[in-house]
């Protein structure tokens, strides 16, 4: 599909290029042509023009020499009727538009038109020109909104001075006429660069001088370096060509439409594109059958080769292939196959499926199942059954058996698959018999566990009955140790007189007796995961009577206490709280035996829903391969009698029935930081 749009993309390209370059040079090629055809229409043109202007040259002439125009001009006659009937007389058999008589200064005279002459304005022009020239002059007047006047003059002599002007009015509207039928433009501009003329009545000579007319020239080269110039107006596009008349002084400027080149170089771009994309098309057509008998070669070339591929592993295989037709005849058997039946190379024409196979003794699982002609019968299709086999020599070897239809053109054929499975037969009969003879010895070795089993039960239940009583004695020793200190400061104190002292130790004792209590308590309930009820318990009153009981082992050591005010209280159990924080003040003491400067530093932190604690301490720590087991049981590196490893696994299970958690980490500079986590009670 990709390699599709491929194709669709260069060839819409392609089309483009080629409409594109055909149109660009047929337009060029047209255009020259156009230039030619307007060149020689231009050419016509002026000659059409000067042809219908030069009957007119010598019409002042035939007058200006009559005595009586003379005489009138100069005075010597009073009336200009008979002047006056000749000039209407030649006015009307030249078809001009007016004859006048005029004196050196250009007063009028005598006019062939009664009543409509020549403006003073345009009098005055001829009569400059005359005296300026001194002899017969031309000249174009054109006023907005009145018909171009051309002028005939020529001077009246006496004594070779000028003592008249004899005047012919045309008007240029004539050479008009024969342009009507040209679709071209024809345009007309005196000395002046104004228009007077125009062959078009949208373009009149007043719209080309009118300056809010916009008239847009542009200069553009073709083929062989030509430069031509377009004029555009009101957005159409003409060809123009301007040349000088230089015995009348006229620039004529000759326009031809661009519509016809630019449509004609369409209708070539277009036929060009559809031309080469017809070849275009045909030429991938032509591919497309070249490169199709090229694949069919190829196809045919790797049937061909995989037919080869196919003989060489069908020979090659280890498994026996045999094609059967439907009355079970062999109709043809791989090398495998005539190797296991021993069947001599050329000779399984002969060969039926029925000879090939013990008959079965299984009647539920025939090799022939009746047809709906009783008198014929069809082969049952089977996917791996053991079979016996029997060779041509009537020696009989197990095999795995499979026979699946297998049409071929119309033809109804079954191909079987033949696998030796002697080798396989010996290895199961002798898995079996080793099968056996282990099941014997798991058997013998079955009762030896079980009787070592019993013996591991008892054993494992004399280890658990003094893990627990080590247990129970770890815990006991720290309240009696307290009962011990404050027994002993009780004598001192009491000895000293201070009994407030004393009274306060006797409370601690009595709380020291109630926790042991409640130890007791606790052994009833040893079994369950949980405390039997959580409340709310105020961390602060759990640290401060920890820190009472071990006052004395902590008057060496430097004890930093950081608690915000307002601490919240959290969920626990009282007796669990002073376990933990106890065991692990404890465990703190004793690493820092023998520290130079001993610090024992607890910080609390209050969070959204739980309130972290962390307890530390500069003591001997530990080794980063013992942080991993720490709060396992039995897990200690104090000597032996002076702990048995229980305290920080006491720690980790009260921190996990009151649903908090710990982690030990081992500081950078020394010791050891335990941080625990507990739930507050109303977060």
């Amino acid at each position: 599909m990709e390699r599709k749009w491929i194709l669709i993309s260069v060839a819409t390209l392609l089309v483009f290029s080629v409409y594109w370059g055909s149109k660009a040079i047929a337009h060029q090629w047209l255009t020259q042509q156009a230039q030619l055809n307007a060149q020689q229409s231009l050419l016509n043109s002026i000659g059409e023009m000067r042809h219908a202007l030069r009957r007119f040259y010598h019409l002042p002439y035939l007058i200006n020499n009559n005595p009586d125009a003379v005489s009138l001009v100069v005075g010597r006659l009073d009336q200009s009727n008979d002047i006056d009937h000749t000039l209407s007389q030649l006015d009307k058999a030249a078809n001009t538009e007016g004859w006048y008589l005029l004196s050196d200064e250009g007063q009028l005279v005598a006019s062939s038109i009664a009543g409509d002459h020549i403006s003073n304005a345009d009098l005055q022009t001829i009569v400059a020109d005359i005296h300026r020239l001194g002899e017969g002059t031309s000249l174009v007047l054109k006023t907005k909104g009145e018909r171009p006047f051309y002028y005939l003059s020529a001077p009246i002599f006496e004594h070779l001075a000028i003592v008249g002007i004899v005047v012919v009015q045309l008007d240029l509207s004539l050479l008009t006429d024969q342009w009507l039928t040209s679709s071209d433009l024809i345009l007309l501009r005196g000395p002046n660069g104004k228009f007077f003329l125009s062959s078009s009545d949208t373009y009149s000579a007043d719209w080309l001088n009118d300056t809010n007319n916009h008239v847009k020239t542009t200069d553009k080269t073709i083929l062989q370096g030509e430069s031509l110039t377009l004029w555009n107006m009101d957005n159409k596009n003409y060809f123009s060509q301007t040349i000088r008349l230089d015995d009348v002084k006229w620039l004529l400027t000759y326009l031809s439409p661009t519509a016809s080149v630019d449509r004609t170089s369409a209708t070539i771009g277009v036929s060009a594109s559809m031309v080469f994309l017809l070849l275009f098309l045909m030429g991938v057509i032509g591919y497309q059958r070249h490169q199709k008998q090229l694949s069919q070669q190829r196809i045919q070339a790797l049937i061909k080769e995989s037919e080869q591929k196919l003989n060489q592993m069908i020979n090659k295989t280890q498994v026996g292939l045999i094609l059967f037709d439907e009355q079970g005849g062999v109709v043809d058997i791989n090398a495998m196959a005539i190797q296991q039946f021993a069947i001599e190379e050329g000779s399984f024409a002969d060969i039926n499926l029925r000879q090939l196979l013990e008959q079965d003794k299984d009647a539920q699982s025939p090799l022939f199942l009746d047809s709906p002609k009783k008198t014929e019968k069809t082969i049952m299709e089977m996917s791996a059954v053991e079979k016996v086999a029997i060779r041509r020599d009537n020696s009989a070897f197990p095999i795995l058996f499979s026979l699946t239809s297998f049409p071929f053109h119309g033809t109804q054929y079954y191909l079987a698959t033949v696998l030796d499975i002697s080798k396989r037969k010996k290895a199961e009969h002798a898995l079996h018999e080793a099968n056996m003879q282990l099941a014997q010895r798991v058997e013998e070795r079955t009762s030896e566990l079980r009787e070592a089993q019993a013996r591991l039960i008892e054993s494992s239940k004399m280890a658990a009955l003094g893990r627990m009583s080590s247990a129970i004695v770890h815990e006991l020793n720290q309240p009696l140790t307290g009962l011990r200190t404050l027994t002993t400061s009780n004598a001192l104190l009491s000895a000293r007189g201070e009994m407030t002292l004393v009274a306060a130790n006797n409370d601690l004792i009595e709380t020291l007796i109630d926790r042991m209590v409640d130890m007791a308590t606790q052994l009833k309930t040893f079994a369950y995961n949980k405390p039997e009820r959580l409340q709310a318990v105020s961390f602060t009153e759990g640290l401060q009577e920890v820190l009472r009981i071990y006052q004395q082992q902590l008057l060496e050591i430097d004890v930093r206490v950081r608690i915000p005010s307002g601490l919240p209280k959290i969920r626990a159990e009282e007796q669990r709280l002073r376990q933990v924080i106890g065991n692990l003040i404890s465990n703190a003491i004793d690493a820092l035996a023998h520290t130079a400067q001993p610090r024992i530093t607890v910080s609390v932190v209050p969070m959204e829903t739980s309130l972290e604690v962390k307890i530390s301490d500069n003591g001997c720590g530990i080794d980063n391969d013992a942080l991993s087991t720490i709060f396992e049981p039995f897990t200690t590196n104090k000597k032996i009698g002076k702990g048995l490893g229980l305290g920080l696994s006491i720690v980790a299970n009260n921190m996990r029935d009151i649903g908090g958690n710990i982690q030990a980490n081992i500081n950078q500079k020394g010791g050891m930081t335990f941080v625990l986590w507990f739930t507050l009670e109303n977060p």
